[in-house]
């Protein structure tokens, strides 16, 4: 059986924080595959990275330093802030 209060502690961070859920549409899936097709991400991360092009003013946050191949999309690497 799950950690019941590690499950209650997700549940709380991801249902009672301020997060958006964007729907993907076909608009952002068409973007998606432009981006497999031309950087190295695999579907699921050209997917998040598609997402993120679509929404005004985005800060992508991640520790893969392959999203810096996407055009236009702004990339703050978490290793290297911290390191800083």
């Amino acid at each position: 059986m799950a950690n019941e209060d590690l499950t209650h502690a997700y549940d709380q961070l991801l249902t009672a924080s301020p997060f958006q859920l964007i729907p993907i549409g076909q608009a952002i899936l068409r973007i998606a595959a432009q981006i497999r097709a031309t950087t190295n991400l695999k579907t699921p991360d050209a997917i998040h990275a598609a997402t993120a092009l679509s929404q005004p003013n985005v800060l992508f946050l991640t520790n893969d330093r392959q999203f810096r191949n996407v055009a236009n999309l702004a990339v703050i690497v978490l290793d290297e802030v911290l390191a800083a």
